[in-house]
C-alpha cells in the first residue's frame, strides 16, 4: 500500500494517472517489497533500501509510463521527498514521543505506514481530480547543459537520503525532504513555464 501511495503521489504531482499503470506498478512493488525485506531483515542493510527503491521507481516510470529517464528521476525524487515530509510530519504529530527505532517491524510502524498511505492516496486523488500539479510535455523538453546540473542534484539527493536515513533524525528528514522537494518542484515549475 505504501509503495503504491508513493507511486500515485509521484505521478499525480505531474498530472499523470497512476491507475493507468496499476498492474505494472504492483508487479514492480512486489519486487521492491521482496528486496526491502531481504536487505533489511536478512542482510541488515536497511540504509540502502530507499536508494534501491528510488532507482526501481525511476525504472518503473521510465519503462512503463514512458517518461524520459531524467524526468523520471525528477518525478521520483519529488514524490519521494514529499512523501517523506508527510510521513515525518505524521510521525511527529501523532507519535512525537516514540523513538523512531521502535517503528521497525512494529504495530506502530505499520500504523504509521497505513496513516501515511491513506493521507497520500487522498492527496494524490485530490491533485489528479482537480488538475493540480505540473503539466509537462516530457518529449518536447530538451535539456542543454542543465541536465548535468539536474543529474548532479539527483545523485546528491540519493546520497543525502542514504546519509539522513542512517542518522534517523525526524527533524532532519523533514528539513531535507522539504528542501529537496522544493528544489525539484521549482525546477518543474520553471520547465512548465517554458512550454
Amino acid at each position: 500500500m505504501e509503495s503504491f501511495a508513493a507511486f500515485s503521489l509521484m505521478l499525480s504531482i505531474f498530472r499523470l494517472k497512476a491507475t493507468d499503470y496499476a498492474w505494472q506498478a504492483i508487479v514492480v512493488m512486489v519486487i521492491m517489497s521482496a528486496q526491502s525485506y531481504v536487505l533489511r531483515e536478512e542482510l541488515a542493510l536497511a540504509v540502502v533500501v530507499p536508494i534501491i527503491s528510488i532507482l526501481l521507481y525511476i525504472f518503473l516510470i521510465t519503462t512503463v509510463v514512458k517518461v524520459p529517464i531524467l524526468w523520471s528521476s525528477i518525478i521520483t525524487i519529488t514524490g519521494f521527498s514529499i512523501y517523506g515530509v508527510i510521513q515525518s510530519l505524521i510521525l511527529k504529530g501523532i507519535f512525537h514521543d516514540v523513538p523512531t527505532i521502535q517503528f521497525q517491524g512494529s504495530a506502530q510502524g505499520a500504523l504509521l505506514q497505513a496513516i501515511t498511505s491513506a493521507t497520500v492516496l487522498l492527496l494524490s486523488w485530490v491533485l489528479y481530480k482537480f488538475g493540480i500539479g505540473f503539466m509537462a510535455d516530457f518529449e518536447k523538453l530538451r535539456f542543454k547543459w542543465e541536465h548535468f546540473i539536474v543529474s548532479g542534484l539527483i545523485v546528491f539527493s540519493l546520497i543525502a537520503v542514504t546519509i539522513m536515513l542512517y542518522y534517523n533524525d525526524v527533524w532532519l528528514n523533514i528539513v531535507f525532504f522539504a528542501l529537496a522537494s522544493g528544489m525539484f518542484l521549482y525546477y518543474a515549475f520553471k520547465k512548465e513555464e517554458e512550454i
